[in-house]
Order: C-alpha cells, then structure tokens, then sequence
C-alpha cells in the first residue's frame, strides 16, 4: 500500500506524456495542412473550381468541358466497378480445383470433414 502514491504518479506521468506527444503530434499535422493549402492557393491562385468569377464555365485540364470531364469520370467509375466483380479470377494464381494437397491444414480439415474421427 505505501507504493500505491508512486505507482499512480507514474501512471498519471506516463499517461501525461502519451496525450501530451500526442497533442504535439496533432498541432504539428494541422500546421503541415495549413501550409500545404497556402502553398496550394500561392501556387494556383484564389479560383479553385471549373467556373470563373463570372460564373462562366472554364475549360478543364487539355481543353476538356465539364460535361467532358463528368462523362469520363463516370466511365471511370463503371469500369472499376465491373473490374472489382472480375477481381478474384483476374487475380489467381492458380486455377480453382488444381491443387488439391495445396497444405496439410487444408488435407487433414477435409479428411476430418469427410471421415469424421471415432475412438477406437
């Protein structure tokens, strides 16, 4: 009982230090953002969308439209859809059912599902 005041000085030290990096490590972060969007503004100027000040639609990357842009996005998007449904048999190594022994683990799982275990 006489070590009771240390061990929870301790705890509260080390728990103190964990929030306190970890506070650190947080304002740290915020500051690379913020200097990374004054960079990014700097550099591209004040007009981040599609659309002048004026409202009038400018042309995107290499003269593209934004109905353009929205038509190729789309494209984009049906297209990894359907690959992520092809995904397993574009990926095999091996075709399905060709390695039958491929581990131990595998053999005696299927051994045991089709011969049960009985004591002798």
């Amino acid at each position: 009982m006489e070590n009771l005041g240390f061990g929870l000085w301790m705890t509260a030290m080390g728990m103190g230090t964990v929030f306190a990096l970890l506070l650190l490590l947080m304002l740290v972060l915020r500051g690379i953002g913020w200097a990374d969007q004054r960079a990014t503004r700097r550099r591209t100027g004040a007009v981040t969308t599609l659309a002048d000040v004026d409202g009038e639609p400018n042309e995107g990357p290499e003269g593209l439209t934004p109905e353009e842009i929205a038509a190729i996005t789309i494209a984009v998007i049906t297209h990894a859809r359907v690959r992520r449904g092809q995904a397993a048999p574009a990926m095999r190594e091996v075709q399905p059912g060709s390695q039958l022994f491929a581990s131990r683990w595998v053999a005696v799982g299927r051994s045991y599902q089709n011969q049960p275990w009985k004591p002798r």
